[in-house]
């Protein structure tokens, strides 16, 4: 996970670099931007941190699953026999 941190302890300036940085981000086609997240920052100040990964991967790629197990439910499963349950206490 890549992520962006923009922190300083004068929160006008963190507000003025996100307001230029997180349009820009979001323009790239090849970027993609999550959700800004405002953490604590001791002191006062302001920290904003950003997830930013790549839109797509660079080069295509190809998955192919084959199921290796039996496909049936075990056989246990199958031929589960119901049971009563003990009658309950009266008091």
């Amino acid at each position: 996970m890549v992520q962006v941190r923009i922190m300083h302890t004068d929160s006008a300036r963190v507000a003025e670099v996100t307001a230029i940085l997180f349009p820009l981000i979001a323009s790239c086609p090849d970027l993609f931007m999550g959700d800004p997240a405002e953490l604590g920052m001791r002191g006062g100040g302001s920290r904003i941190v950003v997830e930013v990964v790549p839109a797509a991967p660079r080069t295509p790629q190809q998955v192919r699953a084959e199921r290796v197990d039996d496909q049936r439910p075990p056989a246990h499963r199958r031929a589960a026999v119901r049971r009563a349950l003990p009658p309950g206490e009266s008091r």
